[in-house]
């Protein structure tokens, strides 16, 4: 327990401090709901009870999330990039102690930017909630620690990582389209529509929707129960197939 403590206070200083995950997680997500928002301001109209910009809110940020995945991969192997991987190898740590340690100081980091864009795109273009933030939050909690599961496991566990870097992001943005990331996945039709079920984003942002403007929280718990579930079964994933050798 205390070898965790410490790899974890270790780990969440660095996740803190590291200007690219601020940059993906802060500066990029509010950049494209402000673009994306005023694009798009006429289509919108608050016809529906919705702006342009509440939407994009809504879609943006559990993308960005999502696509903590790839920076995610990168952390899991920050040992090698600072050439302190025979430290780790060589120290009397269990593997269950770095991959937790790894895995919950990046959930927690990446929940806590995703709070702080909630606020600052809350207040900057004038967003309403109807007093379900914490709801919000309390999902993309969710989120992040499947997203950061993922992560961790690609990482470490995958002996062809330098292949699967280079198209990860492939299925990112495929299920961020089918999400409705982009565009109202619903405008495209029925069929469009089914098939955009098997991405985790579209229950996401469905369940966010719906929760807040309908106060419909089926697809919310859904949602949660999805996440959480996947993030469990990549974290077990991680702690059966890590060795420590892959630092090297």
């Amino acid at each position: 327990m205390k070898n965790f403590i410490v790899l974890f206070n270790f780990n969440i200083k660095r996740r803190l401090k590291d200007s690219f995950i601020i940059g993906y997680s802060v500066i990029f997500p509010i950049m494209l709901i402000g673009i994306l928002g005023y694009i798009t301001s006429k289509l919108f109209d608050n016809r529906i009870g919705i702006s342009s910009f509440n939407y994009y809110a809504l879609v943006i940020i559990p993308l960005t999330t999502f696509m903590g995945i790839i920076t995610m991969m990168y952390v899991a192997r920050e040992e090698s990039n600072f050439k302190v991987s025979f430290r780790f190898i060589s120290a009397p740590l269990r593997k269950t102690e770095i991959l937790l340690s790894k895995i919950i100081s990046g959930a927690v980091s990446m929940s806590l930017w995703n709070v702080i864009v909630l606020f600052i795109v809350k207040f900057l273009f004038n967003l309403q909630f109807k007093g379900k933030l914490l709801n919000v939050a309390l999902l993309l909690a969710s989120e992040s620690f499947m997203s950061v599961a993922i992560g961790i496991f690609i990482g470490l566990c995958f002996k062809n990582f330098n292949t699967i870097k280079n198209i990860i992001n492939i299925p990112i943005c495929l299920f961020g389209m089918l999400g409705g990331a982009f565009f109202p996945v619903g405008s495209l039709g029925k069929t469009f529509e089914t098939i955009s079920y098997i991405s985790p984003l579209m229950w996401i942002n469905k369940g966010l929707i719906s929760m807040i403007y309908d106060n419909d929280y089926s697809f919310y718990f859904m949602s949660i129960i999805i996440t959480l579930t996947v993030a469990l079964i990549f974290t077990l994933f991680s702690i059966k197939f890590f060795k420590k050798e892959a630092f090297l």
